[in-house]
């Protein structure tokens, strides 16, 4: 394919996005969109891959749908940043038990070559059905830990420590930092953890719900509940009605998975203040006051 065939393949929306993103470890969006159409003409060349297929994206990803000499794939092109980093390893290591399957990987260029999965997802699947789904891949996806990512205890640590917390109520922030303390205690509990598990992170294979696009880190597995607690979020009312399909979410994942529900809410509230503390950085008053309502539902 040519470079100028390339090009087209890229949204204008989503390389105007990509190309406001600072960099993090690696190239600025800017540099990197503006490379992309001959990253896709180059990896297209030396994979032997066709394009089959119309181009769709993620936050920062370009995933192209292809066909290669023995059959389907997608091919996924990464704005290389810290949160993917680790993402081709952890595909590695679950081998498409529960995730989907890794055909080949050049993590240099932050370029994966993944099994073609149906774009059934489970946004219209009835609530606590899709919250018992998304629980049922934690057996499989929490395997032994990597050492070569990140640990969760200390980078929260250093989040919680930046300056926007103060700007963020103070005592939600000091139970945040208990609730990491006492998962410092609990190390041995800790797991290849998705990262970024929720109803949009799950397709059908045709038989089976598989994850997809983890930020893969260690740690404890209720640190895996919070993203299900917030996707949908209109759907869950405001007031007694959103503490109540709050908890009863919470309530499904540790039906299924055995966890304890007053550490789930615990450390369900500490990720909502990480996410707070990431809106006061962004200017983003609604994910702020999203992450603080969540953890008062979450109160008792």
């Amino acid at each position: 394919m040519r470079v100028e065939d390339a090009a087209a393949l890229v949204p204008a929306d989503f390389a105007a996005r990509v190309a406001g993103f600072a960099a993090e470890g690696g190239p600025a969006g800017g540099d990197w969109v503006a490379a992309l159409p001959h990253l896709v003409a180059e990896v297209l060349a030396e994979w032997e891959l066709t394009v089959d297929g119309d181009a769709m994206t993620g936050h920062c990803s370009l995933v192209l749908p292809v066909r290669r000499p023995d059959g389907r794939a997608v091919l996924k092109l990464g704005w290389p940043h810290r949160e993917s980093d680790g993402e081709h390893l952890a595909l590695r290591a679950w081998d498409g038990r529960g995730a989907a399957r890794l055909l080949r990987a050049d993590p240099r260029r932050s370029v994966l070559l993944l099994e073609r999965l149906t774009s059934e997802d489970l946004t219209e699947q009835w609530d606590e059905e899709a919250v018992a789904v998304v629980a049922g891949l934690y057996s499989d996806l929490h395997v032994d830990p990597l050492p070569q990512l990140p640990a969760l205890v200390p980078w929260v640590g250093e989040i919680l420590d930046r300056p926007a917390a103060r700007r963020v109520p103070r005592r939600y922030v000091e139970q945040a930092r208990s609730s990491l303390r006492s998962l410092g205690t609990e190390e041995s509990a800790a797991r290849l953890l998705h990262g970024d598990l929720h109803y949009g992170n799950v397709l059908s294979d045709g038989t089976d719900w598989v994850a997809i696009d983890p930020k893969p880190l260690v740690g404890h597995p209720a640190w895996e509940v919070a993203p299900l607690l917030t996707y949908r979020w209109a759907e869950m009312g405001t007031g007694p009605s959103l503490r109540w399909s709050v908890r009863r979410r919470v309530e499904v994942v540790c039906d299924v998975t055995g966890l304890d529900e007053d550490l789930v809410r615990a450390v369900s509230a500490l990720r909502a203040m990480v996410g707070a503390i990431w809106g006061v950085e962004d200017g983003d008053a609604e994910a702020v006051s999203r992450a603080v309502t969540l953890v008062k539902a979450l109160g008792d």
